[in-house]
């Protein structure tokens, strides 16, 4: 975090001055704003015919298996007019894609940017992704090892087959399959997310697609202000997006993550019994402040710094080490030369299962109450109380409601939770519980309003950041 500190030492603000995203039941940040004030839990039944079959079973690794989750559902498509084809699309390729570049023109156009006039050369582009599976990938999978597999399997059933036979059933079953286009593979891989996109709109500065699992939002975060801090660029987009997700992708992933039930997601509950997955994206436009002041830009927020501490994991229960996750959020504090009083906010990692929001509320504890100040709590919520965990978009999501919080001085409340922490509800605790919207009043006229988003990925990497409301 050396450079983050130069960066504070500089005295150049980097700040958010446009924002996208698509959610449950969220089509843009205005609509996720009143569902979070609403406090709304906007899960959807998993109620597919393989969720059907295997709803009484247990998966291969012997946990449960989710039976509702946070789903784009028709939210996961693009304008066609805004994205210009220039040819026909192939239902094999990564439709992942357009929905990418979808979110980019929403966040130019949210900024006040026209697309038409950008300094081409002066953008750069950060994005988190990084799914199992897509369309382009499992379609090129059919067409070779499963389909060679299948004609395996049907002659060791029915010997007898001739070659002639054998070759038919072949070209029956690649006609049944998308087709197999030459760009349909290439479209698979991560490369092809940011370039399709910086193609599409013209941008010619660096783009880069990046996995670090459900920190991946900060991590673009910290890419993109390095490209401003370093004249790499002059305009950065930078975010994060978790696709529609399946069958397989969950049962994989319940091999590391405890999934519920139930049909809310119920984060630092005394009765939680795991998470509930979320599906889609968000990506911020980043400008140096002294530009966007220049251009007359409205401003969210600031990010004063972020903080990383690589992987670190409890092997026994699964849950990140304390010392990574304290590290992360004092990283970030030091960076931003800020002392733990200056936070009245915490937008946690928050996901529901049980280990995991423990060790987190334990760190936050400890942290917290080294405070000078006792005079002013500090509130703490989650956004995966309204749409779910979205992994790979989740910390993405946690910084698009915290600007939102800061944008519009209001402490946004959490969804509802039966049975919080009993620490929540000690009048001794430096944290409690956002149950309702309450507007953020600062604690003196001079100290702005801040906020600390911490983010936990299921490998143990820890991240922070700390977000700073625009004072004009």
């Amino acid at each position: 975090m050396e450079f983050m500190s130069s960066y504070r030492a500089q005295k150049e603000d980097i700040v958010i001055t446009g924002m996208s995203c698509r959610f449950a039941e969220s089509p843009n940040p205005t609509a996720l704003w009143k569902n979070i004030l609403q406090r709304k839990t906007l899960f959807s039944p998993l109620d597919t015919e393989d969720q059907k079959l295997n709803r009484n079973q247990k998966n291969v690794f012997d946990r449960p298996y989710p039976r509702y989750g946070g789903l784009l559902n028709d939210l996961y498509a693009c304008n066609p007019a805004d994205q210009y084809f220039p040819r026909q699309i192939n239902p094999g390729e990564n439709q992942d894609v357009f929905f990418a570049v979808q979110l980019a023109i929403d966040a130019l156009r949210d900024s006040g940017t026209s697309i038409s006039s950008l300094p081409t050369d002066r953008v750069s582009l950060r994005l988190g992704y990084a799914p199992p599976f897509n369309s382009a990938s499992v379609t090129w999978l059919q067409h070779t090892f499963f389909l060679d597999q299948t004609l395996e399997i049907i002659n060791k059933f029915f010997p007898t087959a001739d070659k002639a036979q054998l070759n038919n059933i072949r070209d029956s079953l690649v006609k049944s399959l998308p087709e197999a286009a030459p760009y349909s593979f290439i479209s698979a891989l991560g490369c092809a997310m940011t370039s399709w996109t910086a193609h599409l709109l013209g941008f010619a500065g660096p783009a880069f697609v990046l996995d670090a699992g459900t920190v991946s939002g900060l991590q673009t975060i910290q890419g993109a202000i390095d490209d401003l801090l370093l004249r790499r660029s002059d305009i950065a987009l930078a975010g994060a997006i978790q696709p529609p997700l399946n069958r397989a992708v969950l049962q994989g992933l319940s091999g590391a993550i405890s999934f519920s039930t139930s049909d809310t997601l119920q984060p630092f509950s005394r009765d939680s019994d795991g998470t509930l997955p979320g599906e889609g994206g968000a990506i911020f436009v980043l400008k140096r402040l002294k530009d966007a002041v220049k251009q007359n830009d409205r401003i969210y927020a600031i990010i004063r710094s972020t903080g990383i501490a690589a992987a670190s994991l409890d092997q026994q229960q699964r849950v990140p080490t304390p010392e990574r996750l304290t590290r992360s959020i004092t990283r970030a504090l030091h960076a931003a030369r800020l002392t733990q009083d200056s936070i009245q906010l915490l937008e946690a990692h928050g996901s529901g299962v049980s280990h995991a929001d423990r060790t987190e509320m334990n760190v936050l504890q400890d942290i917290f109450n080294e405070r000078r100040s006792k005079l002013q709590r500090i509130g703490i919520g989650t956004i995966k109380s309204n749409i779910g965990h979205t992994l790979w978009a989740s910390s993405a999501a946690a910084i698009l409601k915290a600007a939102l919080c800061l944008h519009h001085k209001v402490l946004a409340p959490n969804a509802p939770i039966d049975k919080p922490y009993l620490s929540f509800l000690s009048a001794q605790s430096p944290i409690y519980l956002l149950k309702e919207a309450r507007p953020w009043i600062r604690e003196t006229k001079t100290s702005p309003r801040r906020a600390c988003i911490s983010a936990i990925d299921f490998t143990g990497t820890c991240a922070a950041a700390i977000l700073e409301e625009y004072q004009n």
